[in-house]
């Protein structure tokens, strides 16, 4: 009989071991919390341990000039000076740029846009050459304010001008009324206060490659632009004049890159920096 006590109380005492164990109870304190997993690798298909990758960080740009310093200011003016905006471009802390305007008058309210071209404007000017940074407004009064969509180094853009624009719901015979819908009405030159990006830039000729197959232009043997091949990736291209990407991406502030990383066919790429 006494055997058979001894042997319960054993059982009893394996009994609350293993409900200590598998249960995390104790049998002084309670129920005490479920320890939080330490394992920070995954398990492969043979059941060993693999570390999971880091994800890559995406740099965060880096302003050209401290946050709120001017970087472009002017005034956009008619022929006959009876319209005009100033306009000034300032340094964001994400490294985009802001532009305010200010002190617009008119002498014919109408429905305008301001925009920033790439190349110097002249009155009159239709709707070609390039242009980022555009804002509408009607007839009243433009924004004080709005975000400049031009990149980080905005510098390329040589000019900005003020241009008439349809009504949304325009009244019939609006195009007789106002024949000089979409040409220039007001100019202003832009003087960049941006330091240098790449003071010591030089492109070199370089022989063709797969990858830069593309014919080049040059002028006293120096590269001025590129004419791209199919096939071709922007590092390649890069490689073969001896720059970086960056570089060759600051040279074309407007490069268009398709869904494989390559280049557009039959574009033309620009190698000199006084063209940028």
């Amino acid at each position: 009989m006494a055997r058979r006590t001894r042997t319960i109380a054993a059982l009893g005492a394996t009994a609350a071991m293993t409900l200590l164990l598998v249960g995390g109870c104790s049998l002084s304190h309670g129920d005490d919390p479920v320890p939080a997993p330490t394992r920070t690798a995954a398990l492969g298909p043979d059941d060993a341990a693999t570390q999971l990758p880091e994800p890559t960080p995406t740099p965060t740009p880096t302003p050209v000039l401290a946050p709120g310093t001017v970087a472009a200011e002017t005034d956009v003016v008619s022929r006959s000076g009876e319209t005009s905006v100033h306009v000034r471009v300032v340094q964001r802390a994400d490294a985009q740029f802001d532009v305010e305007l200010s002190d617009y008058r008119t002498s014919d309210p109408q429905p305008m846009s301001v925009e920033f071209r790439h190349r110097t404007a002249h009155w009159g000017d239709g709707n070609g050459g390039t242009v980022r940074g555009w804002v509408q407004w009607d007839a009243a009064e433009p924004p004080k304010s709005y975000t400049l969509d031009a990149g980080t180094r905005p510098d390329y853009l040589a000019s900005v001008v003020l241009v008439p624009v349809a009504e949304t719901d325009p009244p019939e015979g609006f195009a007789t009324e106002r024949p000089w819908i979409g040409s220039v009405m007001a100019v202003g030159a832009l003087d960049w206060r941006l330091p240098e990006a790449f003071p010591d830039l030089r492109v070199t000729p370089g022989d063709a490659r797969p990858g830069a197959y593309g014919s080049v232009r040059t002028i006293d043997g120096t590269p001025t632009a590129y004419a791209v091949s199919s096939g071709d990736e922007p590092a390649t291209v890069a490689e073969r004049f001896g720059i970086t990407v960056e570089e060759l991406a600051w040279l074309n502030p407007f490069l268009v890159i398709d869904g494989q990383d390559g280049l557009l066919d039959d574009t033309t790429l620009n190698l000199d920096p006084a063209a940028r």
